[in-house]
């Protein structure tokens, strides 16, 4: 089995799933999404399901936002969106709320469970409810026998909580208390706030920063602890290659990113692969860039083929869906590329794959603006190139 976790939300998400990645060990799913789609998730792929309380990171952040009905279902959810009992939590009732989250994950049968915390702000006020709903997990897994393996969330969500380690080491000594009150057997990390395939500027350190968290869970806390990061686009991997996480969570076709429940999400617009260069870009605007692309390559070349083959395909892939699914089948082929080396080869592996791609970027047109992603073509593979080693 390949050692990637996809996140799957949505129908379609399934059916790539199904195309792409049913080598998969586990998929993880949420307790609020998961009724649409469970009928979907091929059979003999583990469940890691998820509770879904960080979606309360957006109602206590903003007066006034109404509290999800999906919330509003689990006893004694109060204790979780009014302030004043976040910060100094009643356990008996909190309590009842993470055995109700738990057990409705329960039901489903998963080989994983999120233990129910709170995303990291930028003070200490919850830390008090996190830790009480770390205990409670844990007691909760002895009173139902539970045998799988639960999973202590660490969701960063500002980019200021990851500028250093004066800034998040307190944060992940913090993490390993909870981890260890609530018995976990792993964390999963993430910064909520990283577009990684951006390709800009502050990722020269922002990306050493992360790696070097990493390096640190790995030194201090308990041999044996599962490691899940991201999703992203390529830091993950990057993770992954160098042995400093055993999972890379990864989307399907989109959200090479995670989003917290709830928060305000713009229309996006049908991106694609440019396989060659690791990274995507914005299709509508692409076809002169192709041509133009085309003109400066041998045909012989693979980057050759690849590119044309966009150009040729490039009308049906205006379509949302194709654009998704080319996306979800490319990166499962760049995977599976690094994948081929043995372990200790991989970081090498992936340095040299995407060298490659930073070598022939400085060769191409420059990409039609979107947004405030690199134009360079060769600007997402060079900062994940420098971090590869």
């Amino acid at each position: 089995m390949a050692s990637h976790i996809p996140f799957v939300n949505t129908q379609e998400d399934c059916n790539f799933l199904k195309r792409y990645y049913m080598d998969s060990d586990i998929v993880r799913v949420s307790l609020e999404k998961i009724g649409s789609i469970k009928a979907q998730i091929p059979h003999g792929i583990s469940l890691w399901v998820d509770g879904g309380i960080d979606v309360c990171h957006h109602h206590l952040k903003k007066e006034g936002k109404p509290i999800p009905d999906y919330i509003k279902s689990f006893d004694e959810h109060e204790v979780l969106v009014t302030r004043s009992e976040i910060s100094n939590p009643e356990f008996r009732r909190l309590k009842i709320f993470a055995n109700d989250v738990l057990n409705k994950c329960y039901q489903l049968k998963p080989t994983w469970v999120t233990i129910p915390q709170l995303p990291i702000v930028e003070d200490a006020g919850r830390n008090k409810i996190n830790a009480a709903l770390a205990k409670a997990a844990y007691e909760w897994k002895l009173e139902t026998h539970f045998k799988g393996k639960l999973i202590l969330p660490l969701i960063f969500t500002n980019q200021k909580q990851l500028a250093g380690r004066t800034e998040w080491r307190p944060r992940v000594n913090l993490a390993l208390k909870r981890y260890r009150k609530g018995g976990a057997d792993g964390i999963w990390v993430v910064d909520s706030s990283l577009s990684d395939q951006m390709g800009i500027g502050t990722f020269r350190t922002r990306f050493p920063v992360l790696i070097d968290l990493h390096k640190y869970i790995r030194s201090t806390w308990p041999k044996g602890t599962i490691v899940v990061a991201g999703p992203y686009w390529g830091i993950n991997i990057i993770l992954w290659a160098r042995g400093l996480c055993e999972y890379p969570a990864i989307g399907l076709g989109s959200a090479y990113q995670y989003y917290i429940p709830g928060g305000h999400l713009q229309k996006g617009v049908p991106r694609i692969a440019l396989p060659p260069l690791r990274r995507c870009a914005v299709v509508g605007p692409l076809k002169g860039w192709l041509e133009k692309s085309l003109d400066k390559l041998i045909p012989k070349d693979q980057a050759f083929n690849e590119l044309s083959e966009l150009r040729d395909k490039y009308d049906s892939l205006l379509i949302p869906s194709a654009a998704k699914d080319q996306i979800a089948k490319f990166y499962k082929n760049w995977y599976n590329r690094i994948e081929q080396s043995p372990p200790v080869g991989r970081s090498l592996a992936l340095y040299q794959d995407l060298s490659s791609a930073y070598v022939l970027g400085k060769q191409l047109p420059t990409l039609p603006k979107a947004g405030s992603v690199a134009t360079r073509p060769e600007r997402v593979a060079e900062y994940f190139m420098l971090n590869c080693l």
